[in-house]
């Protein structure tokens, strides 16, 4: 009688336990609020894909408990503008403990909130930063138009002819 009593407590408590736990993580999804319409990937392979597809990337470094962050994401994920331009790009989406530390991905400071954008063979181009931002945090985006700015200039100088001009003899 004791163990299937045990039985009902522990099976009605598990699927509560289970739903509770991991059902946070099943609904935020890979876009963890920054828009699961977005095809997210890691930055391991993000940078095989931009390599072998000629695409940069953009790569957004964020945590969990960040007010900064929090505030962006809504922004980010409602965005037609983002939603669109995202398909030039191969997008990254790192939180908390995936942020690389590699002092290229923190090229003026550790703030939260960045967006960086790499070339397709990976390397980080410091040169694309929020223009319209604040000169101190360069990488910092807090709204939607900041971004779509940042992203149409990364396309510009990182895809098609523009690039290919720029890197003539890097396979040489």
């Amino acid at each position: 009688m004791q163990s299937s009593v045990m039985n009902i407590a522990l099976f009605s408590f598990l699927p509560v336990f289970l739903v509770s736990h991991f059902g946070r993580v099943a609904a935020d999804g890979n876009g963890r609020g920054f828009g699961d319409h977005i095809n997210w990937r890691s930055l391991e392979d993000g940078k095989k894909e931009a390599e072998a597809s000629g695409l940069p990337l953009m790569v957004i470094i964020h945590k969990t408990w960040c007010g900064a962050c929090k505030a962006l994401k809504p922004k980010f994920a409602e965005s037609k503008d983002i939603s669109e331009l995202a398909h030039n790009f191969v997008m990254v989406n790192l939180e908390d403990e995936e942020e690389p530390k590699d002092d290229q991905f923190s090229p003026d400071g550790g703030y939260i909130p960045r967006i960086l954008f790499l070339d397709p063979s990976g390397k980080v181009r410091s040169e694309i930063t929020n223009k319209n931002g604040n000169p101190n945090y360069k990488y910092f985006y807090s709204n939607a138009d900041q971004v779509v700015s940042g992203m149409k200039e990364a396309q510009e100088k990182l895809t098609g002819d523009a690039f290919r001009k720029q890197h003539v003899g890097d396979e040489l």
